[in-house]
């Protein structure tokens, strides 16, 4: 995929935004002097777990479902997901008056379920280990001929997402020099990174994954589209996407991306300065970007860093027990 390619994006990105702005608020880049001191530079956190559903998914699903709503007058609509992008489904479907079905694994977190639940949408469970979700997804909407809302491999998706890249550009005076952005089916890294090189072609851009979970860093890498070796925990919920989309790993390849990975007691660790030193309290898939800075700073030596804080939606025991295991 070439620059020309990805100017479309860029275009639809800017269009997003008051899709999304209509009901999501813009969140905060925020700074941490122990993090500048770190890398002898700028850090700054993007605190995507501000969000009223809790994580950044909110934005694609708005920008999706908003265009479903206005150009095909669509009043119901399917998605699958590992939790926050049903959140984020159940919330723009509430805000655009729409229903919703959300295929869920039955091993998700109860914040989550309990989120989806709250804001009215239905939600179809599925076996993980036995049961393929867009599989189970694809069989409600040929039985309810509803449209699906895909969590990471669909432009109009990638282009929500990437408004956060576009709040980023709003928030600061100079350009950003590295990005480390959560990656699990890689649509936010596709967003932020498109819109931030549309601006500076000079910014490197980082996926950052838990370990064992790295598929896009193993992809990037070889320069295909390789699974995860799926060694790691289930701690990371939201980031087991077995394989980089087909779509969004066209776009970070295009982008230049490079892949991080951290390990599982980075993870914690990164929640508990999170927690402890700013008052956050982030789900372990949302502070993977922060430990792949902290397990790295050397290569963000004198630079500005972004890091992207993509979601807050923990079971309380859960954060707790991880607190713990971060010493």
């Amino acid at each position: 995929m070439s620059e020309a390619e990805l100017a479309p994006l860029v275009c639809d990105i800017e269009s997003a935004l008051p899709r999304v702005h209509r009901f999501a608020s813009p969140t905060p880049l925020l700074r941490l002097s122990d993090l500048d001191a770190l890398v002898q530079g700028e850090v700054l956190l993007k605190a995507e777990c501000f969000q009223a559903t809790g994580s950044f998914k909110i934005r694609g699903a708005l920008n999706a479902m908003t265009l479903l709503r206005t150009e095909q007058q669509a009043d119901y609509a399917i998605a699958f997901s590992s939790g926050n992008h049903g959140i984020g489904v159940a919330y723009a479907g509430k805000c655009l008056h729409m229903r919703v079905t959300i295929v869920l694994p039955g091993d998700a977190p109860e914040a989550k379920i309990n989120r989806i639940k709250a804001l009215g949408a239905e939600i179809v469970f599925y076996d993980r280990q036995h049961e393929e979700r867009e599989q189970v997804a694809e069989a409600l909407m040929a039985e309810r001929a509803a449209p699906l809302i895909k969590p990471y491999d669909d432009w109009h998706t990638i282009a929500g997402q990437g408004t956060c890249g576009a709040e980023i550009v709003q928030q600061t005076e100079h350009p950003i020099d590295a990005a480390i952005i959560c990656a699990g089916g890689g649509g936010l890294s596709a967003g932020i990174g498109t819109y931030l090189k549309s601006k500076s072609r000079q910014t490197c851009l980082y996926t950052a994954e838990p370990e064992g979970w790295d598929d896009h860093r193993l992809s990037l890498e070889k320069g295909c589209r390789l699974p995860a070796p799926a060694t790691g925990s289930d701690w990371c919920d939201g980031l087991l996407a077995p394989t980089p989309g087909e779509l969004t790993f066209a776009i970070n390849q295009a982008n230049g991306a490079e892949g991080l990975c951290a390990s599982e007691a980075g993870i914690f660790r990164a929640m508990r300065l999170a927690w402890y030193r700013l008052g956050l309290q982030l789900e372990p898939s949302g502070a993977v970007a922060l430990a792949c800075l902290l397990a790295n700073p050397e290569r963000f030596r004198g630079q500005r860093v972004l890091v992207t804080l993509t979601g807050g939606n923990v079971d309380e025991q859960r954060f707790q027990t991880a607190l713990d295991l971060a010493g």
